[in-house]
């Protein structure tokens, strides 16, 4: 006499596959998976509405007006293209306490500008090296008038503050 193992398995295995109890598990896991996403989705939700900025950015980033920004990024980029070294000189410096009072309304402390930048962690905000390569442009600029400097310097010098603040979202 032959017994067949996987004969008789598969046809207990079908035997439960179409029983009524089978299928009330079934439908039993529906509603589990469903409560389980439908909660996913407000735990996410509630992440989200609390701080969508701490969500997305990892960080607190503080509601700035970026047309007052861009009205007076632009202002500076004029003045660092007019080719007068003098307002080149000036678009600087205004490029520099604007960043400084960016990183204050952030939440980075300091007395000066210097002390913030030293403040953020590398990661932190994107273009953080560019705009210490211009912090010590702007510190040639203030503290040494026989230092000589171009316009190309300045406006490289203020690619690296407009790559935070495009990083930050505050110009397009």
């Amino acid at each position: 006499m032959d017994i067949n193992i996987f004969a008789i398995f598969q046809s207990l295995f079908s035997g439960f596959a179409h029983s009524s109890f089978f299928a009330f598990i079934k439908i039993l896991a529906g509603f589990i998976i469903a409560i389980l996403l439908i909660a996913d989705i407000l735990l996410i939700s509630k992440r989200i509405r609390g701080d969508w900025k701490i969500a997305f950015h990892g960080a607190k980033v503080p509601n700035l007006k970026k047309t007052k920004y861009m009205e007076r990024w632009e202002g500076i980029k004029n003045n660092a293209e007019s080719g007068d070294m003098a307002k080149a000189k000036i678009a600087m410096i205004e490029a520099d306490q604007m960043f400084g009072e960016t990183l204050e309304k952030i939440g980075y402390k300091g007395k000066d500008t210097g002390e913030r930048i030293s403040a953020v962690k590398p990661g932190q905000l994107i273009g953080l090296e560019e705009a210490k390569f211009s912090r010590v442009v702007f510190k040639k600029i203030v503290h040494s008038s026989s230092h000589e400097m171009n316009i190309v310097d300045i406006q490289a010098a203020l690619g690296g503050y407009e790559k935070v603040f495009r990083g930050l979202e505050l110009l397009d």
